[in-house]
């Protein structure tokens, strides 16, 4: 007589497979605060200038990316979630927070706060049209932003930008979810300088250098 195969047999087998699988690493893009860092209370260390409150909105990102996977391209039409690594947060938020900590870093005549503070006197908004990231570690940021006082809808300041950012050697074997977090960090860091270049021109460039 032929044994009866247990229904429940193979499901035991893959549950025991999975749980054998390292659980997902987790990743932010912003970095932990310093606390023995000097705190600047106003430009140049004079008490008496007040700075201006500048809020950094929620920034816009595909809505494909708004997600705790952290999710790579693998074709001209295909991406692929990473099955050893994962956001900590929407990636809008951990966009958001890590341009909102790079601004502040290179803006000390602003006060940076983030999306909802009371009484901005000027307002950020950062569209991220594409971030195509490669198994490789080749990263590609567009986008868009334009900085208006709270009183008008006329952008004091705008521009719109591309950012390349890739690995110094090695290939597909070497990138890890580690160094393509790395490379997007850095491709906000450039949209952070390329931001606060426009500020301050009052002008902004076309595509930024890589």
């Amino acid at each position: 007589m032929t044994p009866r195969v247990r229904p429940w047999l193979p499901l035991l087998l893959c549950a025991a497979a999975c749980s054998s699988s390292p659980p997902r690493r987790i990743y932010v893009l912003s970095p932990p605060i310093d606390s023995a860092a000097p705190t600047t209370a106003s430009p140049a260390g004079d008490p008496m200038v007040q700075k201006q409150r500048l809020e950094v909105r929620r920034v816009l990102v595909p809505d494909y990316l708004d997600d705790t996977d952290i999710q790579m391209r693998t074709g001209s039409d295909e991406v692929q979630s990473s099955v050893t690594g994962r956001w900590g947060e929407r990636l809008s938020l951990g966009v958001t927070r890590a341009l909102s900590a790079d601004l502040a870093a290179r803006m000390p005549r602003y006060t940076i706060v983030q999306d909802g503070a009371t009484n901005p006197q000027r307002q950020l908004r950062i569209s991220v049209t594409a971030l195509d990231l490669w198994p490789n570690g080749h990263c590609v940021l567009a986008a868009n932003w334009s900085i208006v006082d709270q009183d008008s809808t006329t952008p004091v300041t705008s521009g719109s930008a591309t950012f390349v950012d890739s690995l110094n050697a090695g290939g597909p074997a070497t990138a890890t979810d580690a160094s393509r977090v790395e490379a997007i960090a850095r491709t906000l860091a450039k949209l952070a300088d390329n931001i606060v270049q426009s500020a301050e021109d009052g002008t902004a460039r076309g595509v930024a250098p890589n």
